[in-house]
């Protein structure tokens, strides 16, 4: 599956992580650790945006996601973190990626 990611950009600073770049509409993001290269994690939303500025706990992100691992590991990780997203046309699409990422049972939080 050939699939038109942006590129690799560096995941902002706590203090500033509502400012991160992604899709306002449909679309997936994938984060990695540059200094070891493991896929960290991944996932969709029909708001891709609104959904990333949940990665850090609270007080820094935003949204109520019930990812506290995922959310501390990005914390203490994320000096070394990146992320690439990728806009789709539609909610569905955007689901089979995400379906398609997961079967590759590449990332350290495979969810």
């Amino acid at each position: 599956m050939e699939l038109n990611w942006s590129g690799w950009k560096k995941i902002p600073a706590p203090e500033v992580c509502r400012q991160i770049e992604g899709p306002t509409g449909c679309g997936v993001y994938q984060i990695k650790n540059r200094k070891t290269g493991e896929f960290i994690l991944f996932g969709e939303s029909k708001t891709c945006l609104k959904r990333m500025k949940s990665f850090f706990p609270k007080p820094y992100g935003t949204g109520t996601r019930n990812n506290e691992s995922k959310r501390e590991y990005i914390l203490a990780n994320w000096p070394d973190l990146e992320y690439r997203t990728l806009e789709t046309e539609t909610k569905e699409d955007a689901v089979k990626i995400d379906r398609y990422l997961k079967s590759l049972k590449l990332h350290k939080f495979n969810t």
